[in-house]
């Protein structure tokens, strides 16, 4: 532990300076933010907090992700790797923000690492100042992460008489303190007792509280509570709280094209708390007002720390702050526990898990995971028109040697329009086929139209395979019922040709194809094809009549029930509208399947494949990376509107 003296601070800071880009607490326009530190002149000491957390310096509002530039026939693409980015020293960080900082490092770095952020927070050092007079909105207290911080810094400061006691917390403090080495005094005698008489009175100086238990519980028997109605008719959606939230990650991905054969991806901060957050290409959207408030909530109180162990709200009180309409998510939650007695909330915590945490599957690369972000450049070799609004496209790597390398380890790739955007599409196809890929793009938005316009010999991007595919080859032995719905019928295909290759694994297997007509399904051939082979029988629901085939007119549910199989060594496969595979799924229950053996693919809004920018997070699970393959059990447990 060290002894700096206040009169000596800017020199300190000016001594860091030499090395380093400094920022600290600056006036500016009548606020005090984190800024660069250039003189001593608008320097300050006297600040609660910054109005935009620190992450703003790690996840930047707006940030490129790649470039690209056309070159006669070639798209050339360049990583941003951020080189040029300069090592930085961040002063006076407080401690709700330090602890967010560590949340924002697992975030980052878990599963897929985010390279954009990684260069950022790798060439950053955090010189944290514990809190002795709270905000009015501060409860940094009631949620563990504050008034001093635990966590999350290199340097922590601690206002004392009139100097700063000082305490190292990694090595790059160590570093920092051996720069200024002249100006930090090392203390022998114990000052635990004085640290912790600063403590008790920032501690009385809190006005605002969070009284309640054990708010996950609470909140779990709050789904539905009335007060989500309340708040839904007073949220103007302005995004305001999750900007200026230090744990908020979300953000939306855009193609920039500079007219000129040139342009980038970015991506900028986004918010579940926009209408069109969750809406998808054909205008669906599963969030309404009621569940888009109630979701904010129960992500920073429930689902960070269910999946991360983590606290999603850091306590800084800044959401209220900088609210409108005066939502105030520590009244939210008092009002709630005022309505569930400590006996309720005990008898909750007896059937909790032991464990919540969610712990992902570890993907494994097809090739370098460092620049995740990044498409692999693909020309289109073939396009074949299936339907009136669904084309085939067969698309190979410019790289040929990528097919050699690639996994089929996931359920999904992101293919990429350059200048125009990014959409996630199913793989259709098993890891037989070593050459070439196909893609069955239903025309529905912004990006598949452009797709649906392009030519063969066109270049395209592609991003995977991502996603948590069908376990086919832990179902061998069992019957297989396969259903897919319209479209739907691509993302179980892949299961469908791994069951057809190795037949002799598998007991019955049924496939059952349902459209509006038979003009409308995709596969046509490939239905007939399959239905030749021993043991596998193809049954069509349609809604209108057909000459083509012997199709049943009606749903597909009454099909079912005719099966011969043996439901107890059964699996189910279902690709179909939510509302058709609650249908099927209540069929396939009553005639004795187990639920864990319904599996299904959930495909929902996604923008990042990788489980970052929030925008297919159902409760505490992503869809890009926990799914989006579910089984029937797992499915229920995700929040109603999904």
């Amino acid at each position: 532990m060290y002894l700096l003296k206040k009169e000596n601070l800017v020199e300190a800071l000016n001594c860091w300076k030499e090395t380093f880009d400094v920022y600290a607490p600056m006036k500016h326009s009548g606020v005090v933010d984190l800024l660069p530190f250039i003189d001593s002149e608008d320097f300050t000491e006297e600040y609660v907090n910054f109005a935009l957390p620190i992450k703003k310096y790690l996840f930047g509002q707006k940030e490129e992700l790649f470039k690209w530039e056309k070159k006669n026939d070639r798209i050339e693409l360049s990583h941003i790797d951020g080189e040029s980015f300069k090592e930085r020293v961040y002063f006076g960080v407080r401690p709700c923000d330090t602890y967010s900082i560590t949340y924002l490092d697992q975030f980052f770095y878990e599963r897929y690492k985010d390279n954009i952020y990684a260069v950022k927070r790798e060439k950053a050092y955090f010189v944290a100042i514990n809190c002795t007079s709270p905000g009015s909105n501060c409860f940094c207290n009631s949620t563990g992460t504050g008034p001093f911080a635990t966590k999350g810094y290199d340097i922590l400061f601690t206002p004392i008489d009139d100097g700063y006691l000082v305490e190292i917390g990694t090595s790059r403090g160590e570093e920092l303190i051996a720069i200024a080495a002249h100006l930090f005094m090392p203390i022998s005698e114990d000052m635990s007792n004085k640290k912790k008489a600063v403590y008790e009175l920032a501690l009385s100086r809190f006005t605002k509280k969070l009284r309640v238990s054990d708010v996950k519980q609470m909140l779990e028997e709050s789904f539905d509570d009335e007060i989500w109605i309340e708040l839904s008719k007073t949220c103007m959606g302005c995004t305001g709280c999750t900007n200026v939230c230090p744990t908020c990650t979300c953000f939306n991905v855009v193609d920039e094209d500079n007219g000129d054969g040139t342009g980038s991806r970015v991506r900028y901060w986004d918010s579940c708390q926009a209408d069109s957050f969750t809406r998808n290409a054909g205008g669906h959207n599963p969030r309404d007002e009621v569940s888009r408030v109630r979701y904010r909530i129960y992500d920073k109180m429930k689902y960070i720390d269910e999946r991360y162990g983590f606290k999603g709200c850091v306590g800084c009180g800044r959401c209220i702050d900088a609210c409108p309409v005066y939502i105030d998510i520590v009244e939210i939650v008092e009002k709630l526990g005022k309505k569930y007695s400590d006996k309720v909330i005990q008898e909750l915590e007896k059937k909790a898990k032991e464990n919540t945490k969610v712990v992902p599957e570890q993907h494994e690369c097809s090739d370098d995971c460092s620049y995740v972000y990044t498409p692999k450049v693909a020309i289109i070799k073939d396009i074949i028109q299936e339907t009136s609004d669904i084309k085939r496209f067969v698309v190979q790597y410019e790289d040929k040697s990528l097919h050699e390398s690639l996994k089929y380890t996931g359920q999904f790739f992101k293919i990429t329009v350059f200048g125009v955007g990014e959409i996630a599409i199913s793989i259709p196809s098993g890891d037989f086929k070593k050459d070439y890929l196909e893609f069955y793009i239903k025309k529905a938005g912004k990006v598949t139209t452009v797709l649906h316009n392009m030519k063969i010999g066109d270049k395209i991007g592609l991003r995977g395979p991502f996603g948590k595919g069908f376990p086919v080859d832990e179902l061998k032995g069992r019957d297989i019922l396969i259903i897919g719905s319209g479209v739907g019928l691509a993302p179980v295909r892949t299961a469908i040709e791994r069951v057809t290759e190795n037949r002799r694994d598998y007991g019955k297997v049924v496939i059952i194809a349902s459209s509006r007509s038979y003009e409308n399904l995709i596969y046509r051939n490939d239905l007939i094809e399959w239905s030749k082979l021993d043991g596998i029988k193809v049954l069509y629901a349609l809604a209108k009549p057909t000459n083509e085939v012997d199709a049943y007119v009606g749903y597909m549910n009454d099909l079912i029930k005719d099966l011969d199989f043996d439901w107890d060594n059964s699996t189910a496969i279902i690709c179909a509208s939510p509302n058709r595979i609650k249908s099927v799924s209540s069929d396939l229950l009553e005639l004795g399947l187990d639920g864990k053996n319904i599996l299904t693919s959930l495909e929902t809004h996604m923008r990042c494949g990788i489980g970052k920018c929030g925008h297919c997070k159902v409760g505490s699970k992503y869809m890009c990376v926990d799914g989006p393959v579910f089984n029937y059990e797992e499915m229920l447990t995700l929040p109603p509107e999904f």
